[in-house]
């Protein structure tokens, strides 16, 4: 297993935005970027915010053009090599609110096993 410390160098700071449509706020994302080393995430990809589950059916990722649900993840494999960036997109209404939140996404590669990304951002 890869040490959190290091796989907490992935987030790209100050990422974590609520997203609007309109006036109103129907969600929110952040970002990852692979500056260690290439690996394919396939499995259970399960996400905390604040300590509190987030369901993966309101989670969805966008690495380039693609765009695919957490659930997807559990039958197809992604690879994320050196340099790729991707976006989680939670689409939970109202969004987060203002202040500091942490983060853990939990999941597994097929070349490292379970990883844990651990992460705090601000939200203004």
């Amino acid at each position: 297993m890869i040490p959190s410390f290091m796989l907490s160098q992935l987030y790209v700071k100050n990422s974590l935005q609520n997203l609007k449509e309109g006036e109103r706020i129907k969600g929110y994302s952040f970002k990852l970027r692979n500056n260690l080393g290439s690996g394919t995430i396939k499995g259970t990809l399960s996400i905390l915010v604040d300590g509190v589950p987030i369901k993966s059916e309101l989670v969805s990722i966008r690495k380039g053009e693609n765009e695919f649900s957490a659930k997807e993840l559990e039958t197809k494999s992604m690879p994320f090599d050196v340099g790729d960036e991707v976006t989680f997109i939670v689409k939970e209404e109202g969004g987060l609110k203002p202040g500091l939140h942490k983060i853990t996404i939990t999941s597994r590669t097929l070349e490292y096993g379970k990883i844990e990304i651990n992460f705090s951002d601000e939200i203004s």
